[in-house]
């Protein structure tokens, strides 16, 4: 950088105003480290740069640019993968918060478009009075839209409603040049997602922050029902439901289906922690059933066929945790586990493959924790099954709760991630929800070329490696 500290700031504040743009320490150490900080150490920005619009954003991104200074993009501070943690000497944080605009609604065609600072709370409480909801992970209402669907379409969703929540965006790029995905490109209709040429909302997707920033998104809204129907089924292990759930996603009865251990997340979208969970069968399979009328009963009817077939047995849970999974499941307050905790920290490996491997990713989860020296007690385990089921989509979440101020077992942690990335590798997956601390370096070993052409591809629109430097390569 060719300038001092305080002129660049002074360049900054003249974009952004005074009060949006500062180098005061104090400032800049709150955004220095987030819940996954026994993998990813706590690093203070430079700057802390709070645009208002798109237009702030491309000047921001154009002055970095010039100046070669590392950009990290954050849009509401919910962050448990370190994904908004600087990796360079000074950087900026360019937080998005203040770009909270719902730009459109539109029962019409079911979408919605969103800035950066979007909330889901606030997104649900508008799309409700058309009988309308986004597409809504197991995280608080507080999360970005935007950044949920930008990572990779959404991560857990209601099985009906499949896996591709994207229609299309518009990024900014390091030099100014703002692109626009799918039917953007040619028209004010950003409502298909293909466009001109290649799948670009595809590719943009998945490494966040690394290209440039996107400024707004469209996104998939969906039908709320007012027939509903849940039910919880009780398994000894994560074999035997694998052929019910299989049923339930091939003829496309359920709305929403998790298999959770008796523990974790279902003690947190059950709402209190007075219940003897340890009494359940050691897995629980959450099923929604949702739909018009006479459409309705005959799911309701079949799925009631399969729970008789399926080696498990329907649990008497209260009426409460019955009404919680729905608001869980389509919208609704937020309960889970990543909300309350279980020993206070939550650490995860996040990842896409078929149904058929859910026992065998659990005993390989089971096996390499114990392993390592972490308590059986701590070992949770979460499957959601995906429509369209071509593959037998899941994804599946091998979770560890534990108390993040003991530093020996940060090291566990640490430890058990080095041998579970690669035996995951090993044994087989689609791919990782999000590229977090440590799985990059094991996986670009496997995919052959295709590394040299994501970098290439990243290189072609960040030459000066300005944007979230040191998150991928």
């Amino acid at each position: 950088m060719n300038q001092t500290v305080s002129e660049f700031v002074k360049e900054l504040q003249a974009i952004v105003v005074e009060e949006n743009a500062t180098d005061d320490p104090a400032i800049c150490a709150s955004y220095s480290r987030d819940q996954h900080w026994h993998f990813v150490p706590a690093k203070n920005p430079a700057y802390v740069v709070r645009p208002a619009n798109k237009e702030e954003v491309r000047q921001v991104l154009m002055l970095a640019n010039k100046e070669k200074i590392p950009v990290i993009p954050y849009s509401t501070g919910i962050n448990v993968r370190g994904l908004t943690i600087p990796v360079h000497e000074g950087s900026i944080l360019l937080d998005l918060s203040r770009m909270d605009r719902i730009v459109e609604i539109n029962p019409e065609m079911k979408t919605a478009t969103v800035e950066p600072g979007v909330t889901f709370g606030m997104l649900l409480e508008k799309t409700r009075k058309y009988k309308l909801r986004p597409a809504f992970p197991d995280a608080p209402l507080t999360v970005s839209v935007l950044v949920n669907y930008y990572l990779r379409g959404i991560y857990q969703t209601a099985a009906a409603d499949g896996h591709d929540h994207v229609l299309s965006y518009e990024m900014v790029l390091p030099n100014g040049e703002v692109i626009k995905t799918g039917s953007r490109s040619l028209s004010e209709m950003p409502y298909f997602r293909y466009g001109v040429g290649p799948d670009f909302a595809g590719v943009f997707c998945a490494h966040p922050g690394t290209c440039g920033v996107v400024t707004e998104l469209t996104a998939k809204l969906y039908r709320l029902y007012d027939n509903r129907k849940v039910y919880f089924i009780g398994f000894d292990d994560a074999n035997t439901p694998i052929n019910f759930l299989h049923n339930l996603m091939h003829d496309e009865l359920a709305a929403s289906i998790r298999l959770v251990d008796n523990q974790s997340w279902l003690k947190g979208i059950c709402g209190t922690f007075d219940y003897e969970y340890e009494k359940l069968p050691k897995f629980v399979a959450c099923i929604l059933v949702e739909g018009l009328d006479e459409i309705f009963e005959a799911k309701d009817k079949l799925v009631s066929e399969y729970i008789k077939e399926s080696g498990g047995g329907v649990l008497d849970f209260p009426e409460e945790f019955k009404r919680t999974f729905e608001e869980e499941s389509l919208g609704g307050a937020e309960k889970s586990c990543m909300v309350f905790g279980l020993r206070g920290n939550y650490h995860c490996i996040g990842l896409y493959g078929p149904l058929k491997l859910a026992g065998k990713y659990y005993e390989l989860h089971e096996r390499t924790a114990l392993e390592v020296g972490i308590p059986e007690a701590y070992i949770h385990y979460y499957v959601n099954p995906i429509y369209s089921f071509h593959g037998q989509l899941c994804y599946f979440e091998l979770d560890i709760f534990y108390d993040g101020s003991d530093l020996e077992f940060g090291e566990k942690l640490r430890n058990y991630n080095r041998k579970q990335f690669q035996r995951l590798l090993d044994l087989g997956i689609y791919g990782w929800f999000r590229p977090y601390a440590g799985i990059i370096e094991p996986t670009v070993e496997r995919i052959g070329y295709l590394a040299e052409v994501w970098k290439r591809f990243l290189k072609v629109l960040d030459p000066n490696k300005i944007m979230n430097r040191g998150k991928l390569f």
